[in-house]
């Protein structure tokens, strides 16, 4: 992969199982609605000490054009040290991030890169809806900061935006995610580098007409 590639779409694999199947397969079609548009994307998939039927799912995935990038045990316990090691391994400009059992709409990489190189190295760029399943289902639905009503103390009450971003490898490399353990509540990680991010000067912004699909687990987003 030349070190011109557009994007490096990565997929976080650990305990999904056979479900891992589902996310896989919105990683594939999205990065090639993103080729059609005319942009490089390199597609990887991270393998954090994944379950035994996660590794089955996912057996013989390199023949569809995927880089597999295996974490070492231990460092696979923590999410923040997962998703560190996976961007110091992509190739490209920009980086998105997907967790297993998630789904992205297929246009998210072209129309969130669109965004996001308006404004070179300065946006994360955030889905419009998050669509839970499991355990209940909501739509949840994140602030743009561009909005002239958005408060950024609001972040002292919880959090607004979720780590399933894309935004500039170099964003990610300035801000690395916080290494919060294994034992973390879900949505911590989400919630602390919201926060390192904004108060380093990135702004988060809604892309229109987009959908992350996703699992729900406690505490997540908020």
């Amino acid at each position: 992969m030349s070190a011109t590639t557009d994007i490096t779409a990565i997929l976080v694999a650990r305990d999904e199982g056979p479900r891992i199947g589902i996310s896989l397969h919105s990683l594939l079609d999205t990065v090639a609605a993103a080729r059609e548009s005319g942009l490089t994307v390199e597609q990887v998939v991270v393998l954090a000490d994944p379950s035994p039927g996660t590794r089955w799912a996912l057996d013989g995935v390199e023949s569809r054009g995927v880089r597999l990038l295996t974490i070492d045990r231990a460092r696979s316990g923590d999410p923040g040290a997962v998703r560190n090691a996976a961007v110091d391994a992509a190739t490209g400009e920009y980086v998105a991030l997907l967790d297993g059992g998630s789904v992205w709409s297929e246009n998210w990489l072209t129309a969130a890169h669109a965004l996001c190189s308006s404004e070179p190295g300065r946006l994360i760029a955030h889905p419009e809806v998050h669509w839970f399943y499991e355990q209940g289902r909501e739509l949840y639905f994140p602030p743009d900061q561009d909005e002239p009503a958005f408060d950024p103390a609001v972040l002292r009450h919880g959090n607004c935006w979720d780590a399933q971003a894309l935004a500039a490898a170099a964003v990610y490399r300035d801000v690395p995610f916080p290494e919060v353990g294994p034992e973390a509540a879900p949505g911590q990680l989400d919630w602390d580098w919201s926060v390192a991010t904004l108060a380093a000067g990135f702004r988060h912004r809604v892309v229109p007409a987009t959908i992350n699909f996703r699992r729900r687990r406690p505490r997540t987003l908020r």
